[in-house]
Order: C-alpha cells, then sequence, then structure tokens
C-alpha cells in the first residue's frame, strides 16, 4: 500500500514555484512504502525521446521539453497558442537510495520513476525481549 508523503523532512523541493514565462514544473505525486519511493509526474505531449531522468547525490531531477503540434504546410491558422515548453523539477530524497535499480517509465502523458530504497534505509522490525 502506498502512502502520501506529506512530511517535509523526507521530501525537499528543490525548484521554484513556476512564474509566467517561465519553464511549467510537472505536477508530481510522491508515494512511498516499506521498499520504494515512486514519483509520478504529468507530462501531457511529452515523448520519452524528450524528457531525462538523473539521480545525482540524493537529487532526482526530471528535465524535459513538450513541442507544439506540426501545422501542415497549407493550414491556414486562426489560433496558434501552442509553443515548445522546457521543464525542470528537482527532488531531494531523504533516504539511501539502490542506484542500480532505479526505473523510469512513460505511458499515457504519467512519468513513473521507481526509486528502490538501499538495504539499510529499509524499515527493520526489532524483536522486544
Amino acid at each position: 500500500m502506498f502512502i502520501r508523503v506529506a512530511v517535509p523532512s523526507f521530501l525537499e523541493e528543490l525548484t521554484d514555484t513556476p512564474a509566467f514565462d517561465t519553464p511549467a514544473s510537472p505536477a508530481v505525486d510522491v508515494l512511498e512504502n516499506g521498499h520504494d519511493t515512486v514519483i509520478v509526474a504529468e507530462m501531457p505531449g511529452v515523448t520519452k525521446e524528450n524528457v531525462s531522468v538523473t539521480f545525482e547525490r540524493d537529487v532526482l531531477t526530471i528535465k524535459g521539453e513538450r513541442k507544439p503540434l506540426e501545422i501542415p504546410e497549407k493550414a491556414r491558422v486562426l489560433m496558434h497558442e501552442q509553443q515548445t515548453r522546457t521543464f525542470v523539477r528537482s527532488l531531494r530524497i531523504g533516504h539511501d537510495v539502490d542506484r542500480t535499480a532505479i526505473s523510469a517509465s512513460l505511458e499515457n502523458g504519467m512519468l513513473r520513476v521507481v526509486l528502490p530504497k538501499a538495504e539499510v534505509a529499509k524499515p527493520r522490525v526489532i524483536e522486544v525481549r
């Protein structure tokens, strides 16, 4: 079972809130269980070729670009509001991660990054004698 993380010390947002005419950050959900932390980010219109995910030290960074639809050569443009949008979102993860087992997938406009906890970070049951 996943529980939405609400503890500020566990996760630290490293980027500023987007403002007008700045790169838009994707909305994210952060979920945790005893074995993994899962980041789910909204990325409508973004292809996997236009997104990169990196994990360095304890920071997960998602970068990407959404390109507008191509306008056919003979089309008469009545309105054209879509523009190329770039974004960056960085999150500091507050536990040790098994870096060799990190995975990411993009399906239906949703990026899912799974950060498996390192053994040292997993919960441990301690027997009381």
